[in-house]
């Protein structure tokens, strides 16, 4: 199942970034939860529920040119993925860049993602938020 957990989490950071929300609502659950660790003031850190999740991202992506994930690195944690990952993009008003190395948690069940926590600062982190040790 691992392998197969990675593969989604791979088509959802893929379409984050490409704003294909018919894949979004494929690999998130109905009920899923997106937690943002390093959320921006204006904005909520816990979102639920696929159409949350999608305008959470729209959100993002209105805010800022070129804003996207690329993720370096998949782990396999059971239940979950934790993805090392550079988020970065230009604010669209203010120019003003963002260039971001972080750890992002997604647990899956069913087949889907049930919940994402985005913003952990270390794998160490990302894998107690697991449940797991390295």
């Amino acid at each position: 199942m691992s392998e197969e957990n990675i593969e989604i989490v791979r088509r959802a950071n893929s379409a984050f970034n490409s704003g294909d929300d018919n894949v979004l609502v494929e690999v998130y659950a109905p009920d899923a939860e997106l937690r943002d660790l390093a959320n921006a003031p204006d904005q909520a850190s816990v979102v639920k529920g696929r159409v949350a999740i999608q305008e959470a991202r729209d959100l993002w992506t209105s805010a800022f040119d070129e804003f996207r994930a690329d993720v370096t690195e998949y782990t396999d944690a059971g239940d979950a993925v934790i993805c090392a990952a550079r988020w970065y993009g230009r604010g669209k008003g203010s120019g003003m860049s963002i260039d971001v190395n972080q750890f992002d948690l997604y647990v899956l069940r069913g087949g889907h993602i049930v919940s994402a926590t985005l913003g952990f600062r270390s794998k160490e982190e990302a894998l107690k938020a697991a449940g797991l040790q390295e």
